[in-house]
C-alpha cells in the first residue's frame, strides 16, 4: 500500500492537490453561499413555507456535498500518507524534525476536518428530524435557526482555518 501511495503521489501529485483544493473550495464556498442565502429573512412568506424551502435547500446541498467530501478525504489521505514517508522512516524513527513538525500540522488539519464532517452529519440529522411530519412548525423553525445561526457558521470558520492551514503547509514544503 505504501508503494502505491508513493507512486500515485509521485506521478499524480498535481492532480491530487488540485482535487483536494477544488473540493475544499466547493465545500467551504458552498457553506458560505448557503449561509448568505438563508440569512435573509423574508417575513412575507409564512413560517412553515420558509422552513420547508430552507430545509430543501440544505438537503440538496448536503446530498451534493457527499461525493465532494469523499474526494476531499481520499485526496487528503494520499497527501498525508505520502508526506509521512518524509517525516518518519519505515522503522518508526524520525527522519527530519522539520518534516515531523509539518506532519503534526497535517494531523491537526485532519482533526479539524473530522470535526467539520461530524458537524455536517449533525446538521443533517437535525434537519432530518425537524422536517419529519410529526414535528410542529415552531420546533422545525428552532432547528433551522440552530443550524443556520450556529452550526453552519462554525463549519465555515473551521473551513477557513483549514484553507489557511493548507496554504501554510504548502508553503512549508
Amino acid at each position: 500500500m505504501r508503494d502505491f501511495i508513493y507512486e500515485v503521489m509521485t506521478d499524480y501529485s498535481t492532480l491530487i492537490i488540485f482535487l483536494h483544493v477544488l473540493s475544499a473550495v466547493i465545500w467551504v464556498g458552498g457553506m458560505i453561499a448557503l449561509w448568505f442565502f438563508t440569512k435573509n429573512e423574508n417575513m412575507e412568506v409564512p413560517l412553515a413555507r420558509r422552513f420547508a424551502s430552507r430545509a430543501a435547500l440544505f438537503k440538496k446541498f448536503f446530498i451534493f456535498l457527499a461525493p465532494i467530501i469523499v474526494v476531499l478525504f481520499i485526496s487528503s489521505l494520499f497527501m498525508a500518507l505520502g508526506y509521512k514517508d518524509n517525516a518518519i522512516g519505515m522503522d518508526g524513527f524520525i527522519l527530519d524534525v522539520h518534516n515531523l513538525d509539518i506532519y503534526k500540522d497535517i494531523n491537526i488539519k485532519g482533526s479539524i476536518w473530522t470535526i467539520m464532517t461530524m458537524n455536517m452529519l449533525f446538521m443533517t440529522w437535525i434537519l432530518s428530524k425537524a422536517s419529519c411530519k410529526l414535528c410542529k412548525t415552531q420546533k422545525s423553525t428552532d432547528c433551522m435557526w440552530l443550524v443556520s445561526k450556529y452550526l453552519l457558521p462554525i463549519n465555515i470558520l473551521l473551513g477557513v482555518i483549514e484553507i489557511y492551514l493548507g496554504v501554510f503547509l504548502r508553503s512549508s514544503f
